[in-house]
């Protein structure tokens, strides 16, 4: 019996009827081929009971053959099957001295989330550390999970993309911050190394002309009715709205702005801390005229709130809350179905673009530290792209009109 290779994998076609193939060095490792062309990993073998036991392992698109023979020789090494690395064991494994996930994850948010990252941040890696990873990882130990583990644990994951990936990274961290603590080896290698993340789509979504009316419209109908009124909104909500749609900042920012960062003398905000540190948010007139009306309601309620767009408490709007409004707010707008709060954002740095700001420019209004951030960002509207395609075509025209005319005139002299 041929040993099952990558290359057999990539060779096996599909017939009328289903087949397997089976591996001659790693006997329980089997690939089976359906008729419509899908492949599929499996691993067989016999529980204590006598079962036999055909254990899916995954499509051959969704997986690496490494990643997939991996799994089934760890799998048949847990169930007692006899295979090529099981003959070569000569003594029993030592046993693990070092502490359980669960245990260096409580040491790993203490010194190093709680320390270093901000609170948003925070708040999602516990949630990650909660519902993803402790409840399949915790109690083993760092050693005890192997790459066979992470890759089909991260699989059933798939339904949730991202926060698969999100999961993964973090475990990633985990273990880099054990290495970086010397609670493992140097040489140790992650479980997590060389597991693929799923494919990353474009979330980026940016606003038409119309479409900023429409949301303008909808906000200002939203404060005309009643607070009681189904589809009523707060005016500091539609403030923070505003503010997101025409400074570019992110959701947090604008949460957590107080008054002492407003700069109203070089028309900018001084935000002392954000996710790329301290930076300054430049002013328009129109984004001035909003901090205005909210200074000037503020002082007309004798409110002594030092946020910007305080919650009916005096608090800061709580990020979530703010994106539950807009929820409400996009719901009700056709075409808005998939615009997110953060897409005012890519919109404004858009719309710069298209208005003709630099790049660099751009980047520095929405304190990029990256080029290659901006560039994202860089949306030809379609109004731009039809007017770039007359003048292209006007441009290729006229050459197209002169070229014949030299030729004439230089064969007029040759004659």
């Amino acid at each position: 019996m041929p040993t099952l290779t990558k290359r057999a994998v990539e060779r096996a076609k599909p017939r009328k009827a289903r087949y397997e193939l089976t591996c001659g060095t790693l006997k329980g490792f089997i690939l089976r081929v359906l008729p419509s062309g899908k492949k599929a990993y499996y691993v067989r073998y016999r529980t204590g009971e006598g079962k036999d036991v055909r254990e899916r392992i995954g499509l051959v698109t969704n997986i690496e053959f490494a990643d997939a023979r991996a799994f089934a020789q760890s799998r048949l090494l847990a169930v007692g099957a006899p295979t090529e690395s099981r003959r070569r064991v000569t003594s029993p494994r030592r046993a693990s001295n070092l502490p359980k996930l669960q245990e260096f994850a409580e040491r790993f948010i203490h010194e190093h989330v709680d320390v270093r990252l901000k609170r948003y941040s925070r708040e999602k890696y516990r949630q990650l550390l909660r519902t993803a990873i402790l409840p399949r990882f915790g109690k083993h130990r760092l050693d005890e999970i192997t790459r066979a583990d992470v890759i089909r644990w991260h699989g059933k994951l798939r339904e949730t993309p991202y926060e698969a990936n999100a999961a993964l990274l973090l475990l990633s961290s985990i273990y880099g911050r054990a290495k970086e603590w010397d609670v493992v080896d140097a040489t140790f290698t992650p479980p997590t190394r060389h597991v693929k993340k799923f494919p990353g789509k474009s979330r980026e979504r940016f606003l038409s002309p119309e479409e900023r009316v429409l949301l303008e419209e909808a906000l200002e109908r939203g404060l005309t009715l009643n607070r009681n009124e189904h589809g009523a909104l707060r005016w500091e909500s539609v403030a923070a709205i505003r503010i997101l749609a025409h400074t570019g900042m992110r959701r947090g920012e604008v949460c957590d702005l107080t008054w002492p960062m407003v700069d109203w003398r070089h028309r900018c905000l001084r935000l002392p801390d954000s996710k790329t540190g301290k930076k300054a948010v430049p002013l328009s007139a129109a984004a001035l005229d909003i901090l205005r009306a909210c200074q000037k309601r503020t002082k007309a309620r004798g409110s002594r709130s030092t946020y910007v767009v305080p919650n009916k408490h005096g608090a800061a709007i709580r990020p979530s809350t703010l994106t539950a409004t807009w929820i409400r707010i996009r719901d009700r707008l056709p075409g808005f179905e998939r615009v997110r709060l953060h897409d005012l954002r890519h919109s404004a740095a858009s719309d710069a673009i298209n208005a003709g700001v630099p790049l660099a420019v751009v980047g520095k209004i929405l304190g990029h530290r990256k080029p290659s951030t901006t560039a994202r960002y860089a949306h030809i509207s379609d109004k731009a792209l039809a007017a770039g395609v007359e003048l292209m075509g006007s441009a290729i025209s006229a050459n197209s009109r002169k070229k014949p005319r030299a030729r004439r005139a230089k064969k007029k002299k040759q004659k």
